[in-house]
């Protein structure tokens, strides 16, 4: 039983390479640009990928969307899928020295030079609205926006098929999807497969 436990744990993270997937360190098929409650999902996120035979890479996001393009422009990793891009408000916008629209336009252009398939913004993250994030939509962009399987700290939400439910005092399933440290696990996998179903 022990080594066939050892043989899936295996065969699951060797999955990418079975399917073909890029090398993850120079061409993942996505990359993920990501601060903030994003960023403390990562586990998460990066197994859903897995999950699907994907590679992916992780950059830290700069803080401010005047950054983004930049760093798109600069790095030496070529996502052949995909890339993912979220920055946690209101910092992201209030650090930026140009207009939204702007700022929006010049990221739009950056992802436009990785040749990817697929590039999603992640939103709703906070409570937060990012008039950034609004002027990509405006000139369209996929925005994933996971704010309605989201809630409040230490509330109590419905189960969905794949959470791991904790029955209350009615025997009815629930899940808290925030705490007072940032989003759960059950947070983070509803934002993780979000990401996936878009990035698919």
């Amino acid at each position: 039983m022990a080594l066939l436990v050892a043989l899936v744990g295996v065969l699951y993270w060797w999955w990418p390479g079975i399917v073909g997937a890029g090398d993850p360190a120079s061409e993942p098929s996505v990359l993920v640009v990501g601060n903030g409650d994003l960023k403390e999902a990562q586990t998460v996120v990066s197994r859903r990928l897995v999950e699907e035979g994907l590679t992916v890479a992780w950059v830290d996001a700069p803080a401010s969307w005047c950054d983004v393009s930049a760093m798109l422009d600069q790095t030496e990793i070529q996502p052949i899928l995909g890339v993912v891009i979220s920055l946690d408000a209101p910092i992201s916008f209030e650090s930026c020295d140009v207009s939204p629209e702007l700022a929006a336009q010049k990221i739009k252009e950056s992802i436009e030079g990785l040749n990817v398939n697929h590039s999603v913004v992640v939103t709703g993250l906070t409570e937060v609205a990012d008039p950034v994030v609004n002027a990509l939509v405006e000139i369209g962009q996929v925005v994933v926006d996971p704010s309605s399987l989201l809630a409040g700290v230490d509330e109590r939400v419905d189960c969905l098929w794949w959470d791991d439910c904790v029955p209350d005092e009615n025997g009815i399933g629930y899940v808290v999807v925030r705490d007072d440290e940032g989003l759960t696990v059950a947070g983070q996998q509803r934002v993780a497969r979000m990401i996936v179903a878009k990035v698919l």
